[in-house]
Protein backbone atom coordinates (compact mmCIF):
# COMPACT_ATOMS: atom_id res chain seq x y z
CA UNK A 1 0.00 0.00 0.00
CA UNK A 2 1.56 3.51 -0.89
CA UNK A 3 0.60 7.09 0.19
CA UNK A 4 1.73 10.31 0.04
CA UNK A 5 1.47 11.06 3.73
CA UNK A 6 -2.73 11.79 3.10
CA UNK A 7 -2.51 10.82 6.88
CA UNK A 8 -0.05 11.48 9.62
CA UNK A 9 2.59 9.09 9.51
CA UNK A 10 6.54 8.85 10.47
CA UNK A 11 9.49 7.50 8.71
CA UNK A 12 11.60 4.90 10.35
CA UNK A 13 13.85 6.74 11.73
CA UNK A 14 11.28 8.58 14.08
CA UNK A 15 9.77 5.03 14.81
CA UNK A 16 13.05 4.14 16.05
CA UNK A 17 13.70 7.11 18.28
CA UNK A 18 10.35 7.21 19.77
CA UNK A 19 10.15 3.12 20.50
CA UNK A 20 14.27 2.28 20.94
CA UNK A 21 13.62 -0.37 18.83
CA UNK A 22 16.26 0.07 15.87
CA UNK A 23 15.46 -0.28 12.28
CA UNK A 24 17.24 -3.34 11.28
CA UNK A 25 14.84 -4.82 13.83
CA UNK A 26 11.80 -3.07 12.43
CA UNK A 27 12.23 -4.27 8.96
CA UNK A 28 12.64 -8.38 10.66
CA UNK A 29 9.65 -7.54 12.28
CA UNK A 30 7.47 -7.37 8.85
CA UNK A 31 9.72 -8.79 6.90
CA UNK A 32 10.11 -12.35 8.81
CA UNK A 33 7.39 -12.18 11.10
CA UNK A 34 4.23 -10.04 9.13
CA UNK A 35 4.28 -8.09 12.34
CA UNK A 36 3.90 -4.76 11.36
CA UNK A 37 2.30 -3.42 7.82
CA UNK A 38 3.60 0.08 7.24
CA UNK A 39 2.63 2.79 4.76
CA UNK A 40 4.49 2.99 2.22
CA UNK A 41 5.88 5.77 -0.44
CA UNK A 42 5.57 5.74 -4.03
CA UNK A 43 9.33 5.37 -3.91
CA UNK A 44 9.09 2.75 -1.17
CA UNK A 45 9.68 4.75 1.69
CA UNK A 46 8.14 2.65 4.53
CA UNK A 47 5.65 5.41 6.59
CA UNK A 48 4.42 4.44 9.92
CA UNK A 49 1.31 5.65 11.92
CA UNK A 50 0.48 6.42 15.40
CA UNK A 51 -1.01 2.98 15.82
CA UNK A 52 2.27 1.29 14.49
CA UNK A 53 3.69 2.77 17.51
CA UNK A 54 1.67 1.05 20.07
CA UNK A 55 1.75 -2.17 18.05
CA UNK A 56 5.54 -1.97 18.31
CA UNK A 57 5.51 -1.12 22.20
CA UNK A 58 2.85 -4.29 22.23
CA UNK A 59 5.35 -6.61 20.93
CA UNK A 60 7.87 -5.05 23.07
CA UNK A 61 6.21 -5.99 26.22
CA UNK A 62 5.31 -9.55 24.98
CA UNK A 63 9.28 -10.46 24.17
CA UNK A 64 10.16 -8.93 28.15
CA UNK A 65 7.64 -11.47 28.89
CA UNK A 66 9.46 -13.85 27.34
CA UNK A 67 7.46 -15.08 24.57
CA UNK A 68 8.82 -15.81 21.24
CA UNK A 69 9.09 -13.22 18.57
CA UNK A 70 7.45 -16.32 16.09
CA UNK A 71 4.35 -16.80 18.54
CA UNK A 72 3.00 -13.20 18.82
CA UNK A 73 1.62 -12.96 14.91
CA UNK A 74 -1.05 -15.06 17.11
CA UNK A 75 -1.60 -13.35 19.81
CA UNK A 76 -2.19 -9.55 17.86
CA UNK A 77 -4.90 -11.63 16.62
CA UNK A 78 -7.80 -9.55 18.67
CA UNK A 79 -10.01 -13.44 18.64
CA UNK A 80 -6.93 -14.98 20.36
CA UNK A 81 -4.78 -11.88 22.98
CA UNK A 82 -5.22 -12.21 25.90
CA UNK A 83 -2.94 -10.68 29.00
CA UNK A 84 -3.52 -13.99 31.26
CA UNK A 85 -2.39 -15.80 28.66
CA UNK A 86 0.41 -18.34 30.23
CA UNK A 87 3.28 -17.55 28.42
CA UNK A 88 6.71 -20.43 28.40
CA UNK A 89 9.63 -18.20 28.41
CA UNK A 90 11.73 -18.22 25.59
CA UNK A 91 14.55 -16.71 27.27
CA UNK A 92 15.07 -19.96 29.29
CA UNK A 93 16.28 -21.86 26.17
CA UNK A 94 18.25 -18.74 24.77
CA UNK A 95 19.93 -19.08 27.79
CA UNK A 96 20.79 -23.02 28.00
CA UNK A 97 22.00 -22.03 23.85
CA UNK A 98 23.97 -19.33 24.76
CA UNK A 99 25.74 -21.18 27.88
CA UNK A 100 26.22 -24.50 25.23
CA UNK A 101 27.60 -22.55 22.50
CA UNK A 102 30.13 -20.96 25.26
CA UNK A 103 30.95 -24.28 26.29
CA UNK A 104 32.34 -25.43 23.20
CA UNK A 105 33.68 -22.00 22.72
CA UNK A 106 32.46 -21.93 19.31
CA UNK A 107 33.17 -18.64 18.56
CA UNK A 108 32.13 -18.60 14.61
CA UNK A 109 28.79 -19.89 15.61
CA UNK A 110 28.32 -17.68 18.72
CA UNK A 111 28.95 -14.68 16.28
CA UNK A 112 26.39 -15.44 13.70
CA UNK A 113 23.73 -16.23 16.82
CA UNK A 114 24.30 -12.94 18.40
CA UNK A 115 23.95 -11.06 14.87
CA UNK A 116 20.35 -13.21 14.61
CA UNK A 117 19.69 -12.53 18.23
CA UNK A 118 20.40 -8.45 17.76
CA UNK A 119 18.48 -8.51 14.56
CA UNK A 120 15.20 -9.33 16.31
CA UNK A 121 15.32 -8.45 19.60
CA UNK A 122 15.70 -5.10 21.44
CA UNK A 123 19.11 -4.38 23.56
CA UNK A 124 17.66 -3.80 26.79
CA UNK A 125 15.50 -6.41 26.47
CA UNK A 126 18.18 -8.80 25.68
CA UNK A 127 20.55 -7.50 28.52
CA UNK A 128 18.41 -7.88 31.18
CA UNK A 129 16.64 -11.44 29.68
CA UNK A 130 20.04 -13.03 29.27
CA UNK A 131 23.50 -11.22 29.51
CA UNK A 132 22.78 -10.35 32.73
CA UNK A 133 22.26 -13.91 34.00
CA UNK A 134 24.62 -15.12 31.76
CA UNK A 135 27.45 -13.18 33.16
CA UNK A 136 26.23 -14.29 37.05
CA UNK A 137 26.46 -17.81 35.73
CA UNK A 138 30.01 -17.01 35.09
CA UNK A 139 30.42 -15.81 38.58
CA UNK A 140 30.37 -19.24 39.91
CA UNK A 141 33.84 -20.43 40.69
CA UNK A 142 33.79 -23.10 38.13
CA UNK A 143 36.70 -24.17 35.89
CA UNK A 144 37.09 -22.19 32.59
CA UNK A 145 34.25 -19.81 33.64
CA UNK A 146 36.51 -17.14 33.68
CA UNK A 147 37.48 -17.23 30.16
CA UNK A 148 34.55 -17.63 29.09
CA UNK A 149 33.11 -14.31 30.61
CA UNK A 150 36.11 -12.58 28.93
CA UNK A 151 35.01 -13.92 25.56
CA UNK A 152 31.56 -13.19 25.86
CA UNK A 153 31.83 -9.73 26.86
CA UNK A 154 35.00 -8.87 24.64
CA UNK A 155 32.90 -10.40 21.32
CA UNK A 156 29.97 -8.79 22.13
CA UNK A 157 31.23 -5.46 23.33
CA UNK A 158 33.05 -5.53 20.04
CA UNK A 159 30.02 -6.10 18.34
CA UNK A 160 28.18 -3.35 19.76
CA UNK A 161 30.60 -1.04 19.15
CA UNK A 162 30.49 -1.12 15.61
CA UNK A 163 26.39 -1.30 15.75
CA UNK A 164 26.82 2.30 17.99
CA UNK A 165 29.47 3.76 15.63
CA UNK A 166 26.83 2.78 12.86
CA UNK A 167 23.99 4.58 14.68
CA UNK A 168 25.67 7.02 16.43
CA UNK A 169 25.16 9.74 13.21
CA UNK A 170 21.68 10.09 13.53
CA UNK A 171 21.23 11.03 17.28
CA UNK A 172 18.74 14.19 17.60
CA UNK A 173 17.99 13.54 21.02
CA UNK A 174 19.50 14.62 24.68
CA UNK A 175 23.17 14.00 25.26
CA UNK A 176 23.50 11.11 28.01
CA UNK A 177 26.76 10.53 29.86
CA UNK A 178 26.96 6.42 31.11
CA UNK A 179 29.42 6.73 33.90
CA UNK A 180 30.39 4.17 37.12
CA UNK A 181 31.05 6.03 40.53
CA UNK A 182 33.81 3.09 41.24
CA UNK A 183 35.61 0.56 39.01
CA UNK A 184 33.75 -1.79 37.68
CA UNK A 185 34.01 -5.38 37.25
CA UNK A 186 32.42 -5.96 34.22
CA UNK A 187 30.82 -3.33 32.15
CA UNK A 188 29.52 -5.03 29.36
CA UNK A 189 25.79 -3.90 30.39
CA UNK A 190 26.89 -0.44 30.58
CA UNK A 191 28.38 -0.87 26.89
CA UNK A 192 24.72 -2.45 25.65
CA UNK A 193 23.01 0.58 27.77
CA UNK A 194 25.02 2.90 25.11
CA UNK A 195 24.22 0.79 22.19
CA UNK A 196 20.49 0.98 23.17
CA UNK A 197 20.49 4.69 23.77
CA UNK A 198 22.00 5.15 20.67
CA UNK A 199 19.31 3.24 18.82
CA UNK A 200 16.94 5.43 20.43
CA UNK A 201 18.50 8.46 18.94
CA UNK A 202 20.14 9.68 22.35
CA UNK A 203 23.34 11.01 21.82
CA UNK A 204 25.26 9.02 24.46
CA UNK A 205 28.51 8.75 25.60
CA UNK A 206 30.01 6.01 27.27
CA UNK A 207 32.55 7.50 29.58
CA UNK A 208 33.55 4.57 31.92
CA UNK A 209 35.13 5.43 35.97
CA UNK A 210 34.54 8.99 36.64
CA UNK A 211 34.60 11.57 39.69
CA UNK A 212 32.42 14.36 40.88
CA UNK A 213 35.18 16.71 38.98
CA UNK A 214 35.61 15.36 35.83
CA UNK A 215 32.10 14.74 35.85
CA UNK A 216 31.98 18.95 36.20
CA UNK A 217 33.85 19.53 33.41
CA UNK A 218 32.36 16.74 31.42
CA UNK A 219 28.89 18.56 31.54
CA UNK A 220 30.40 21.74 30.72
CA UNK A 221 32.13 20.72 27.69
CA UNK A 222 29.94 18.44 26.33
CA UNK A 223 26.57 19.92 27.15
CA UNK A 224 25.14 17.06 29.08
CA UNK A 225 21.48 16.86 29.79
CA UNK A 226 21.84 13.66 31.82
CA UNK A 227 23.52 11.32 33.60
CA UNK A 228 23.53 7.33 34.13
CA UNK A 229 25.63 5.72 36.62
CA UNK A 230 25.26 2.12 36.33
CA UNK A 231 27.63 -0.21 38.85
CA UNK A 232 26.67 -3.49 39.46
CA UNK A 233 29.65 -3.83 42.10
CA UNK A 234 31.59 -1.56 44.27
CA UNK A 235 34.66 -2.09 46.61
CA UNK A 236 32.23 0.08 49.40
CA UNK A 237 29.26 1.35 49.66
CA UNK A 238 29.91 3.91 51.92
CA UNK A 239 32.53 5.70 49.94
CA UNK A 240 29.58 4.92 46.86
CA UNK A 241 26.74 6.89 48.51
CA UNK A 242 29.49 9.46 50.08
CA UNK A 243 30.78 10.28 46.43
CA UNK A 244 26.55 9.95 44.85
CA UNK A 245 25.62 12.63 47.30
CA UNK A 246 28.65 14.74 46.88
CA UNK A 247 27.96 14.31 43.09
CA UNK A 248 23.82 15.21 43.30
CA UNK A 249 24.90 18.41 44.97
CA UNK A 250 27.64 19.47 42.09
CA UNK A 251 25.82 18.69 39.37
CA UNK A 252 22.07 19.72 38.72
CA UNK A 253 21.27 17.80 35.74
CA UNK A 254 19.19 14.58 35.59
CA UNK A 255 21.05 11.52 37.26
CA UNK A 256 19.62 8.06 37.34
CA UNK A 257 20.99 5.32 39.73
CA UNK A 258 21.00 1.96 38.56
CA UNK A 259 22.15 -1.48 38.26
CA UNK A 260 22.78 -3.77 41.50
CA UNK A 261 24.32 -1.14 44.02
CA UNK A 262 21.36 1.11 43.81
CA UNK A 263 19.39 -1.50 45.40
CA UNK A 264 21.15 -1.21 48.20
CA UNK A 265 21.00 2.65 48.95
CA UNK A 266 18.87 4.28 51.55
CA UNK A 267 19.84 7.54 51.58
CA UNK A 268 17.61 10.33 50.82
CA UNK A 269 19.12 12.77 47.48
CA UNK A 270 17.51 15.26 45.63
CA UNK A 271 14.53 15.52 43.15
CA UNK A 272 16.83 15.40 40.38
CA UNK A 273 18.26 11.94 41.46
CA UNK A 274 16.33 8.86 40.23
CA UNK A 275 17.28 6.03 42.07
CA UNK A 276 16.05 2.51 40.21
CA UNK A 277 16.19 0.13 43.01
CA UNK A 278 14.74 -2.58 40.60
CA UNK A 279 15.14 -3.09 37.15
CA UNK A 280 17.67 -3.72 34.50
CA UNK A 281 17.79 -1.75 31.54
CA UNK A 282 14.30 -1.35 30.45
CA UNK A 283 14.02 0.53 33.65
CA UNK A 284 16.53 2.98 32.55
CA UNK A 285 15.16 3.55 29.71
CA UNK A 286 11.93 3.83 30.79
CA UNK A 287 13.06 6.24 33.02
CA UNK A 288 14.92 8.14 30.67
CA UNK A 289 12.12 8.47 28.34
CA UNK A 290 10.02 10.30 31.23
CA UNK A 291 12.73 12.85 31.68
CA UNK A 292 13.06 13.23 28.17
CA UNK A 293 10.25 11.72 26.44
CA UNK A 294 10.64 11.75 22.48
CA UNK A 295 7.65 13.57 21.41
CA UNK A 296 8.68 16.54 23.68
CA UNK A 297 9.04 20.16 22.91
CA UNK A 298 12.78 21.84 23.43
CA UNK A 299 13.55 22.99 27.12
CA UNK A 300 10.95 20.44 28.67
CA UNK A 301 12.27 18.05 31.25
CA UNK A 302 10.12 16.07 33.65
CA UNK A 303 11.29 14.97 37.19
Amino acid sequence: MTTENSEETLPIREISRLTGVNSVTLRAWERRYGLIKPLRTHKGHRLYRKEDVELIKKIQAWLARGLAIGKISELLDPNQFSYELNVENVWQSYLDELLSLMSDLNLGKLDAWFNQLFSVYPADIIADQLIAPTLEHFEQGVYGNATKKSILVNRVSEYLLMLTQRQRQGAKRERVAIIQLTAETNPLLNIMLHYGLTTSQFKSELLGVSTTNEMLFAVNQLGLNGIVIYNNSCSSLGDFQKELQLFSQKIAKPIIVAGSVAAALHSDYPSHVSILRTGGLQTVFATLNHIFPADRKDGEVNL
